[in-house]
């Protein structure tokens, strides 16, 4: 649907879409092999769950009228909630990244069409160079009238297709998840062709690199800008470098990590997007303000390429920054600001919070610990930022909008001239708040979701959850006490109601379990099988030893509830928590409260019966 004023609603016809390579080869749906089973689970945080969620919000916000393209931006608040197509549509590759990355969490098979359907038409978007262009004859929305910077559009294409070319990037590394999914697909030449298209926008001097420019068209000549990029033109690039280091690790394409890490240097070290001392400046000579999300995709880029390259300069740097993005936030909570320097303050970005915590487990992979950070942020600020329940919308504690006299902010990079108000509240659900506060999902009385958020946060869903155990020669480390199935064991965590993890071993191991920030090792408690068991220690991990297959291990210690006060923009908030798990906020949220957890302060365990999924294998991306 479209419509002219914003409760003017008019019916169009399906697009007939003009892509560069209409002819590319059919494809088979993607299979998602694994076992399921029923089991009796700790109602406690559970990231299979909320991935499914995520594969509901990634395949269910999209237009069949237009090949499944997405709604990029939500409004959840108006009379009529509605979602609406805009520029930034375009940042659906981030779904294509991390649709098969969830599938792979909870087995889910909602909608698996729809994903087919956007893979084949990824393909015909794929140009003669390898580039990905998407059709502007056909959709309306397609560019805006003059150069928008944080729409990656310095340039204003002349024909009918166009180059997102950070999105590229994106594109890139689903391409190589499907080719590790596929090998005999299309999957690998169409990740090579596309990497190879890439460096070739890439202006290269000495030890650096550049793009040559944020968008361009077919036929359109790679030359040396007058001057290099800087601000938000320069960190355009980091979803190249991202895309072409995840090509390196999965695909063996030196060349690709060569050009990240070139691509990264520039970035981090000379581009003056950040300081010496890993401070973020500002996106450009006229914006005062600081956007968080494309510093902190910055250091995420840095270190891809170092789990490319090993280059400890980038390693360096990007730490520094890191350091820095953690004293501007509250990471008892894992919230971080949408802009720094903005005085209203108070508004997140669940897409920083996603970087975060990449970034966290990033660092732990490569030798840091993080893991307190990264439990505590996954427990609550990403946690409760995903819409899980639509109740607050239908309660009627809400008095909807008038759009007509309650106006819209521009939607991103255009109007609102194309959106649907079909099942919007239902398709929603998965999906991950644009602009929360500390105490609410929706901030304002303004937009409620925008996609980027989503996309980003359902690929760290994957990377956290990935990262919950560890498995090397016999030996399963917990490095998270969440729960988990797998084919090694299953964890089953009874955190927050109390200090208590249970593993079950499904074929004989040597088990880790790390021991969360409050808790002291004097104070832990082992058995197996219901009999004590001595435990050693390694650091934060307690070494519970040998386990045969069907042995039960029992981890427990002390959990109490603590009180902090936070302040973030200009409101000061206080925080109870039991362990890291926030289970109560105020001032609390007025549209959709936080932290609505007082079920967790019982002390008693409740339970639930779910269908748990093995996959027969795991994707290696974080």
């Amino acid at each position: 649907m479209a419509i002219a004023a914003e409760t003017s609603w008019v019916h169009h016809m399906k697009a007939n879409l003009n892509y560069i390579n209409p002819n590319a080869p059919r494809i088979n749906p993607p299979a998602y092999p694994g076992r399921y089973y029923q089991s009796n689970v700790p109602a406690t945080l559970d990231l299979a769950d909320r991935a499914s969620l995520c594969v509901n919000a990634l395949t269910e916000t999209t237009d069949p009228e237009y090949d499944d393209e997405l709604y990029w931006i939500v409004d959840l608040l108006g009379k009529e909630p509605a979602m609406y197509h805009t520029i930034d549509d375009h940042v659906q590759a981030k779904f294509l990244q991390a649709l098969p990355l969830d599938r792979t969490i909870c087995g889910s098979r909602q909608n698996l069409d729809v994903e087919t359907r956007l893979l084949q038409t990824y393909l015909k978007m794929q140009g003669p160079d390898g580039l990905i262009y998407l059709p502007i004859r056909g959709r309306p929305w397609a560019l805006p009238p003059k150069e928008v910077d944080f729409a990656g559009v310095d340039y204003i294409p002349k024909g009918e297709h166009w180059c997102s070319i950070s999105m590229n990037g994106r594109v890139l590394g689903a391409f190589c998840i499907y080719a590790l999914k596929d090998p005999k697909g299309p999957w690998r030449e169409a990740a090579l062709r596309l990497a190879r298209g890439l460096m070739g926008l890439c202006i290269v001097e000495g030890d650096v690199a550049y793009l040559f420019r944020n968008c361009t068209e077919p036929g359109l000549p790679v030359t040396r800008p007058s001057s290099k990029p800087t601000g938000i033109r320069a960190a355009m690039a980091g979803w190249v470098a991202q895309g072409l280091a995840q090509c390196a690790r999965t695909l063996g394409c030196r060349e690709a990590g060569d050009m990240s890490a070139k691509l990264m240097r520039y970035i981090m070290r000379d581009s003056g997007y950040f300081l010496s001392n890993g401070e973020f400046t500002r996106e450009s000579a006229s914006l005062e303000l600081i956007h968080f999300h494309a510093h902190t995709l910055q250091i995420m880029g840095a270190l891809e390429a170092v789990q490319a390259t090993g280059d400890e300069e980038l390693l360096r740097l990007a730490k520094t920054a890191y350091d820095y993005a953690l004293h501007h936030g509250v990471p008892l909570v894992g919230f971080f600001p949408e802009w720094i320097g903005y005085r209203a303050g108070g508004t997140s970005e669940i897409c920083e919070v996603a970087d975060m915590l990449a970034c966290a487990l990033k660092l732990c992979k490569l030798g840091a610990d993080e893991w307190d950070n990264v439990d505590r942020w996954a427990r609550n600020q990403f946690a409760e930022c995903q819409l899980t329940s639509t109740s607050w919308l239908t309660d009627g504690h809400l008095e909807k909008l008038d759009r007509e006299k309650t106006k819209l902010p521009p939607a991103g990079c255009g109007g609102t001239e194309y959106a649907t108000t079909d099942r919007v509240i239902e398709r929603v659900v998965g999906s991950f708040a644009g602009w929360p506060s500390a105490s609410d999902f929706v901030q304002g009385i303004g937009w409620s979701i925008m996609h980027c958020c989503t996309g980003n946060a359902a690929r760290a869903l994957y990377y956290v959850w990935e990262s919950i155990l560890t498995y090397k020669d016999g030996k399963l480390r917990v490095n998270l006490l969440l729960n988990r199935a797998s084919r090694w064991a299953d964890v089953f965590s009874h955190i927050p109601y109390s200090g208590r993890v249970d593993v079950k071993a499904k074929q004989d191991i040597d088990l880790e379990m790390r021991l969360p920030e409050w808790v002291s090792p004097d104070e832990t408690r082992c058995k197996v099988n219901g009999s004590a068991r001595k435990l050693s220690f390694n650091g934060r991990y307690a070494k519970a030893g040998r386990l045969k297959c069907g042995d039960e291990a029992r981890l427990e210690f002390p959990i109490h509830e603590r009180t902090d006060r936070v302040t973030t923009g200009n409101q000061e908030y206080v925080l109870v928590r039991r362990g890291n798990e926030v289970v109560w906020i105020e001032p609390p949220g007025k549209n959709c409260p936080l932290y609505q957890r007082g079920h967790y302060r019982s002390h008693e365990t409740l339970w639930r019966t779910v269908t748990r999924f093995v996959p027969e294998e795991e994707i290696p991306w974080c």
